[in-house]
Parts: C-alpha cells; structure tokens; sequence
C-alpha cells in the first residue's frame, strides 16, 4: 500500500511517497499520489536531514529502463553543493551524446531532492526544471546547498 505525506519544507511543501518502506516519490507542490494520507516520520527524517547538508540513505524504489537507472545512480553521486550538465552525465553513465535522455529522465525522476536532478545543469546555463516552481526552485534549491 502507498501511504503518502505532505511535509513543510525550507523550500517549499513537498509530497512524499512511501510503498513497504521504500521512497517512491518526492515532489514540491501540487496534488498527491493516491494513497493512505498519514504521517511519514522516516521521510520527515530523511527532508530534515538533506536541507540540514546531510546525505541520508533513503531506501529508494525506483523503476525504468536500465539506463534510465543509471542515471539517476550517476546523479545521485553529484556532490551537494555541485553540479554537472546533461552531456557528463550521459558520458558518466556511459550513453555518448545523449544529453537528451539525461534531460527526458531527469524531467521523470519520481523522487527529487534523493535523486538530485537540480544539479544537473545546461552546457550554457542551468537549463530547465519540471518541478512546480520550475527554475527559480532550481536557483533555491541550488542556493540552499552553498549554504548548508
């Protein structure tokens, strides 16, 4: 079963998923998925920790394709505080050229914040963000980081 929480955080409120302890979810506004509505204190840990500069392990349950997976595994390794464009990305997990596809799985990643794609950047400039907020979230979240 789902069990879903809206949790406050120093960027904005976010909802977050659960299915058998495993974080399935993370978006700033916007509507929930559906699912039992309860508090999630490991979640609460794992936010307050992340905007505290900590690296929590968060049990993640993440589907796609293989590559798709390994770039969220290459994203999820960007140090706090960095960034990296689309093309090292694609290079870092091993698709040449396809800087695109990093774009396209970074606009589905299920579980922000965990899998940082606001750290992934444009070759000449901070490129876009699909989260609600768009941009100017990206520059927050991006902000938070330099000082934590």
């Amino acid at each position: 079963m789902t069990e879903v929480d809206r949790i406050d955080t120093p960027a904005g409120p976010v909802w977050a998923a659960t299915r058998d302890g495993r974080l399935v979810w993370v978006h700033f506004g916007g509507r929930p998925l559906e699912g039992r509505r309860t508090k999630l204190p490991p979640v609460r840990r794992w936010l307050k920790a992340w905007f505290a500069g900590a690296a929590p392990k968060v049990p993640l349950a993440l589907e796609g394709t293989p590559f798709t997976r390994k770039i969220y595994e290459v994203v999820r390794r960007i140090p706090r505080g960095r960034v990296m464009t689309y093309g090292e990305v694609a290079d870092a997990a091993g698709r040449p050229g396809a800087a695109r596809a990093v774009g396209s799985a970074m606009a589905k990643n299920p579980v922000c914040l965990f899998i940082p794609c606001h750290r992934v950047v444009g070759a000449d400039g901070l490129g876009g963000y699909s989260g609600e907020g768009g941009i100017e979230l990206k520059k927050r979240l991006l902000a938070l980081e330099e000082k934590a």
